[in-house]
């Protein structure tokens, strides 16, 4: 245990006398993330477009339909603009020309009902610009409340006048955009922060010569395996912490919450939850990058053969999007993907306690097979020093 924790001191004095590395590793990814996405909150909630429509023959029944919504501006116009506003709307200065037919109102509140396109009926024109953003989003909502309209006057059928509904609270809307999105961020930090350090303190210690000291001194290469895993596993958890921070305190944001609401969210018992499955994950990473370390002549060579490795874990990442929230307790014996399934029932709130059983289990058989391979690596002369 001593000379475990020797060479961990030594990992950790080599990763913390570098201001560069504890900066562009610990700092400088949670703080960015957090600043990216909270701007993007504050252009999309914060800063709301408006919208002016022009309207030749206003329509009362239209004009009531936009009570209370300060982000469009109805301004009259006469037929005779109609061409300077098109010139207008080519130039973003306004969104919609909309040119109702003389006496609309009138023609709704007779209540005829006119096949579309047949003798007689009203025809409502909307001008505007695709190819402008806010044209194009203003047109689809007017034309939105236009059909709500049409189809109220007409009375044909109603649609949950009396009931129905969305059966899912905002919470639990949010939770499972949560799902979907945060266990593929949290695993693509947790290997990027494997990758950026667990490469150079093997690979790079091959590539310097220095490897060769460290293997002579009289510690067994078990504790000197289990060292460097445990200490590159404390630095790639606090990178990856420090992202998983910046983008857990920026998501609220983002949807237009706030922090408070997201952190009452969830018990004290889902986050020790998810603290062990993140454990357990970057565990596993780093024997596997480690492995690869050991293989690989430098740290660039260890990096591209990382790669494909990362491409699998992004894709296994992206399969709480795909699949959804997994409930067989037998999918959780699948290495990495046990840990997006597992994080996204956190998320979810609808942790099982079997799922987070058999996910730690595994994982750490996983990682006591990777360790005994990485100590058989260790033991090779051949292959730590690539005779």
């Amino acid at each position: 245990m001593k000379n475990v924790l020797t060479i961990m001191r030594k990992e950790f004095a080599r990763f913390f006398k570098d201001p560069r590395l504890v900066l562009g590793t610990l700092i400088l990814p949670g703080v960015l993330i957090f600043l990216v996405y909270t701007l993007l909150g504050s252009v999309f909630y914060e800063q709301e477009p408006s919208y002016t429509l022009k309207i030749v023959n206003p329509s009362a029944s239209f004009s009531a339909l936009f009570e209370g919504q300060d982000a469009y501006t109805l301004e009259e116009a006469d037929a005779s603009q109609t061409e300077e506003i098109k010139e207008e709307i080519k130039e973003g200065k306004t969104q919609l020309l909309i040119l109702f037919p003389e006496n609309f109102d009138a023609i709704l509140a007779g209540g005829a009902y006119a096949p579309p396109g047949g003798e007689g009926t009203p025809d409502v024109q909307i001008w505007y610009d695709s190819a402008q953003m806010r044209s194009s989003t203003a047109y689809s909502a007017v034309a939105g409340m236009l059909d709500a309209l049409e189809n109220a006057v007409s009375n044909r059928f109603d649609v949950n006048g009396t009931g129905g509904g969305d059966l899912s609270t905002k919470e639990e809307a949010e939770a499972s955009y949560y799902a979907m999105l945060l266990p593929f961020l949290v695993l693509t930090f947790l290997f990027s922060g494997c990758l950026g350090i667990a490469p150079e303190s093997i690979a790079g210690e091959k590539e310097r010569g220095t490897i060769a000291t460290l293997l002579v001194t009289p510690i067994r290469r078990g504790e000197l395996v289990i060292g460097k895993i445990c200490s590159l596993s404390v630095l790639s958890a606090l990178s990856a912490i420090s992202s998983f921070i910046g983008t857990f305190l920026a998501m609220p944001k983002l949807m237009g919450g706030n922090i408070g609401d997201m952190f009452a969210a969830y018990t004290a018992g889902q986050y020790v939850a998810l603290f062990a499955v993140m454990l357990s994950a970057v565990l596993l990473i780093v024997s596997v990058i480690s492995i690869l370390s050991s293989y690989a002549k430098s740290v660039k060579e260890a990096t591209t053969f990382s790669m494909p490795v990362m491409v699998v874990v992004m894709l296994l990442g992206l399969s709480s999007m795909i699949f959804g929230t997994v409930k067989n307790p037998a999918a959780f014996l699948i290495p990495a993907y046990n840990c997006v399934q597992m994080m996204s029932q956190i998320f979810s709130a609808s942790l099982s306690p079997v799922c987070l059983a058999v996910t730690l289990v595994s994982n750490a058989v996983y990682i006591g097979l990777l360790v005994f391979v990485l100590t058989k690596m260790f033991q090779s002369e051949k292959c730590m020093f690539n005779a």
